[in-house]
């Protein structure tokens, strides 16, 4: 296998693991996105994957645009996957909503990816980015002024901006660019070119053409890396200011507002903010955090902890048992989610959606419930069970989301699966299984927001 595909592999199942699952590879055309079709369907040989390829066609560039959608479709054949292509008013929603053109293309562009996952039975993107385009977006954010939040970064694994329940996948992150060029030429990988890639009036195009090249340059080529660096120690820093905002603000006696450090303070209030639909901006988090300080009461965002507010009447129950009991069952959860089980003789083709456990280590009857303090999990091709906070925070799931991800705990404290994960390893698939048990989860629209 070559080298960047073993390379990849490695990454691959250490960081999204190795179970059945269907993957939308989103591709462009360009070369970036024809290496990650291309080596997805390498490596689709090796995992129990299932491809399909979604293309965006922005109607903004006329006929350049109807041929890199014609070039995906052709490339997609070639392989043997399906493609799914729809092309998107780009234009008329943004003067609609007076969005730049480029935000407007985003925006609609991952309500594209996301429904095009959901349609086909997935819950996971794969998109192209790769070290330089975290480069180009933790440089553009710094410019902007962006603190430990911002400058995280792109993560490998996020929730679409589109619909939460659709993970967007990066495999290329910890790539240099460099890496995808030589694969691209090893093994004759065509691509499409953007001319729009080359406008320096935008401000990524400047920093990619100019300011990053003449950095590494004039000063030190391992800029990209540096920067990865500064992406992965502020996301940690951001992750631990979002746990410590969230254990004040559910705590029942909370450390007065006054003795909490200054970047505590703005992380509860950037919370508050957030949670009420509402912009997190510097200036006013910082507005709101004066007069906090000075006494005034602040009627726009109520900083009180949770557990000194109004208790929440609608707050779900936690616990559901769950008997498998007959060849397939359905429980609708306290949150409004589904859970959907079904007992099966040969494993589904390529999982499609379902994570598939040995049903002989499945007891009867089991209970779903949430995440708690101190649950541990054994991933999936890992030799010891590891703190569940701990891969929450390495696959960086959001800090409102972990307490609502579902667990399957079978009666001792052993989590045989957490949704998000493969089957835990204890309950993987061997080719001697002999009877399968297969879950998911389906999840309304907002229950992860």
């Amino acid at each position: 296998m070559d080298g960047f595909l073993q390379q990849l592999r490695r990454h691959w199942a250490e960081r999204f693991g190795t179970g059945p699952r269907h993957l939308v590879v989103a591709v462009s055309g360009g070369l970036d996105s024809m290496v990650l079709l291309h080596s997805l369907a390498r490596l689709s040989r090796k995992f129990p994957w299932q491809l399909t390829v979604a293309h965006c066609h922005h109607g903004l560039r006329g006929a350049d645009a109807d041929a890199d959608a014609d070039w995906v479709q052709a490339q997609s054949a070639a392989l043997g996957l399906p493609c799914v292509v729809a092309q998107v008013p780009v234009r008329a929603a943004a003067q609609a909503s007076r969005e730049s053109l480029e935000m407007a293309a985003r925006r609609l562009r991952h309500a594209f990816l996301a429904q095009t996952a959901l349609s086909a039975g997935s819950l996971e993107v794969v998109l192209g980015h790769h070290a330089q385009d975290q480069a180009e977006l933790i440089l553009l954010r710094l410019l902007r002024g962006a603190g430990s939040e911002g400058l995280a970064g792109m993560r490998d694994r996020s929730p679409s901006p589109s619909d939460r329940r659709v993970s967007l996948l990066r495999p290329f992150l910890g790539f240099d660019r460099s890496a995808l060029v030589r694969f691209a030429r090893n093994q004759k990988v065509g691509h499409r070119e953007d001319a729009s890639n080359r406008d320096l009036s935008i401000p990524r195009n400047r920093i990619r053409h100019q300011l990053i090249p003449d950095w590494m340059t004039h000063h030190s080529p391992a800029l990209p890396r540096v920067l990865a660096r500064v992406a992965d120690i502020a996301a940690h820093d951001s992750d631990y200011l979002r746990e410590q905002a969230e254990r004040w603000r559910e705590s029942s006696h909370p450390e007065p507002w006054e003795g909490l450090h200054i970047a505590l303070q703005r992380a509860i209030l950037r919370a508050e903010l957030l949670q009420r639909g509402r912009s997190a901006e510097f200036n006013e988090v910082e507005r709101l955090r004066r007069a906090r300080g000075a006494g005034e009461p602040l009627a726009q965002v109520a900083t009180p902890s949770r557990a000194q507010a109004e208790p929440d009447i609608d707050a779900p129950i936690q616990t559901v048992t769950v008997v498998f009991r007959g060849i397939r069952g359905r429980h609708v959860l306290p949150d409004g989610s589904c859970f959907h089980w079904k007992r099966l003789k040969r494993p589904l083709p390529f999982g499609q959606g379902w994570e598939q456990l040995d049903a002989k280590t499945i007891p009867e009857s089991a209970t779903l419930r949430y995440r708690q303090p101190g649950d541990r999990f054994q991933r999936l091709g890992q030799s010891k069970a590891a703190r569940l906070q701990n891969l929450f925070i390495n696959q960086r799931i959001p800090v409102a989301e972990r307490a609502r991800r579902w667990v399957l705990d079978l009666g001792d404290g052993a989590l045989a699966w957490v949704e998000g994960f493969p089957a835990g390893e204890r309950h993987r698939l061997e080719a001697s299984a002999q009877e399968i048990l297969a879950v998911q989860i389906h999840r309304p629209p907002e229950s992860l927001h």
